[in-house]
C-alpha cells in the first residue's frame, strides 16, 4: 500500500498516526468558539481539525430523524456551518498550522467541499453504503489524488467491500483509508469495539486501517496505534458537560493532550528488534550470571560443574558455558592460577 498525503501530513507505514480532534457541531454554531476549538486541538497536538457540513433540506426527509438530543434538524439548524463559514474556518486552520477536515453529508455537500480547495474527505459510518456519493469522493480523488477516510461502523463486511469496490473501479484505492468505528454514543461494551478489524481492512482489503473512537477515554485508540492504525479520530470539545449531541462523548483539551502524548510513545515503543539498549547494558551487566569459582580453585585444577557456579555479575564468563550446549569450551579446562572462592572466571584465567 502508498503512501497517501495529506496537506502537510503523510499517512502510511513508518509515518506517525495522524490524529483527528472531530470538533463536529461542538462549536455550538459559533465562529468564536471553533476557533477556540481549533487552537486547543492545536494545543493539545491534534494534527487535523474536523468539522461537518449539512445541508439538511438535501440530505434528510424533513421531521424524520429523531435523535437522544432532540430533533435531528433543529440541532442541526442551530449549529450548523454552511460554505462561508467553513471558508473561514478553513483559512483559520491554515493560519495556525493544523489541517482542515470536513464531512460532507450529502452529494451536495461534496461539490462545496471540493470547491473550497480541501485536501481530503472523510463520511461518516452513515455514508458507507451511499455508494453514488462515495462514487462521487471517489472521482475526484482519482483526479485530484486527494485522501478519501471512510468510516465503517453499524455496517457488515460485505458493506465495507462493496464500498472498497467503488474506489477500485474508480482507480482511487490508493487514496482511501478505512476506520473502525462502533457507532454507539458511547459503546459501554468494549467488546463492540471489534479492534481486529483494523488488520482485518490491511490485509483483506488492502487499504491503510484506522479508528474512529466513540468511547470517553483513550484506551481503545491505544490499543488501535499498536494493531496498526493509521488514524486516529476522536470528538473533541471544550467541555464535555455542555448540552449537546456530541459533548459528552468528546475528549477535553487535556484528556486529547494526554491520549496524543500516549499515542507518540506508543509508536516508538513498537519496534520489533531485540536488542541490548545503552541504558539496559548497565543493568545486564550486573544482572546476567558470570561463571563464578565455587571454592578455592587451584592452579591446574581441571573446571568442573563442582567447582564452578553461576552467579551475579555478569562481567565473567557468560553462565550459558556451563550448559551442556556450550560447557566443551570451558569444562575439562584447567586453571592457570590459584583463584579463590567467589572469583568471576575470565577467559585469561583458563591455561
Amino acid at each position: 500500500m502508498k503512501d497517501i498525503k495529506f496537506g502537510k501530513l503523510t499517512i502510511g507505514k513508518g509515518h506517525p498516526t495522524a490524529i483527528i480532534a472531530e470538533l463536529c457541531v461542538n462549536h455550538n454554531g459559533s465562529m468564536d468558539t471553533a476557533k477556540r476549538l481549533v487552537d486547543a486541538a492545536k494545543e493539545a497536538g491534534a494534527d487535523i481539525a474536523k468539522f461537518q457540513l449539512h445541508l439538511i433540506g438535501v440530505e434528510m426527509v424533513p421531521n424524520s430523524v429523531q435523535m437522544w438530543g432532540g430533533s435531528l434538524e433543529d440541532i442541526l439548524r442551530e449549529t450548523q456551518f454552511q460554505e462561508e463559514a467553513q471558508m473561514k474556518i478553513k483559512e483559520y486552520c491554515e493560519s495556525v498550522g493544523i489541517e482542515y477536515l470536513c464531512t460532507p453529508f450529502c452529494p451536495a455537500a461534496v461539490d462545496i467541499l471540493d470547491s473550497i480547495g480541501i485536501n481530503g474527505f472523510k463520511t461518516g459510518s452513515g455514508e458507507l453504503t451511499n455508494l453514488p456519493q462515495q462514487r462521487k469522493i471517489a472521482k475526484i480523488c482519482a483526479a485530484k489524488k486527494k485522501m478519501a477516510i471512510v468510516s465503517t461502523g453499524m455496517s457488515y463486511w460485505e458493506e465495507v467491500v462493496e464500498t472498497v469496490r467503488v474506489y477500485e473501479e474508480e482507480c482511487a484505492k490508493d487514496y482511501l483509508i478505512l476506520t473502525n468505528c462502533t457507532s454507539e454514543y458511547p459503546p459501554n461494551d468494549y467488546s463492540h469495539a471489534n479492534l481486529g478489524v483494523i488488520q482485518r481492512i490491511e490485509e483483506e482489503l488492502g487499504v491503510w486501517g484506522g479508528q474512529s473512537d466513540h468511547t470517553k477515554d483513550a484506551y481503545t485508540a491505544f490499543a488501535a496505534v499498536a494493531l496498526g492504525a493509521k488514524v486516529i479520530e476522536k470528538h473533541f470539545t471544550l467541555d464535555r458537560n455542555q448540552k449537546g449531541p456530541d459533548h459528552g462523548i468528546s475528549l477535553e483539551p487535556h484528556m486529547m493532550k494526554e491520549m496524543v502524548e500516549g499515542i507518540r510513545k506508543i509508536e516508538v515503543a513498537l519496534g520489533r528488534e531485540r536488542s541490548v539498549s545503552k541504558e539496559e547494558q548497565v543493568v545486564r551487566d550486573w544482572a546476567y550470571h558470570s561463571v563464578i569459582a565455587n571454592h578455592d580453585i587451584k592452579a591446574g585444577e581441571v573446571f568442573t560443574l563442582d567447582n564452578l557456579i553461576p552467579k551475579r555479575p555478569g562481567s565473567g564468563i557468560p553462565a550459558k558455558y556451563l550448559d551442556k550446549r556450550y560447557s566443551e569450551k570451558l569444562l575439562g579446562k584447567k586453571a592457570k592460577h590459584d583463584m579463590p572462592e567467589n572469583t568471576i572466571v575470565q577467559w585469561d584465567d583458563i591455561a
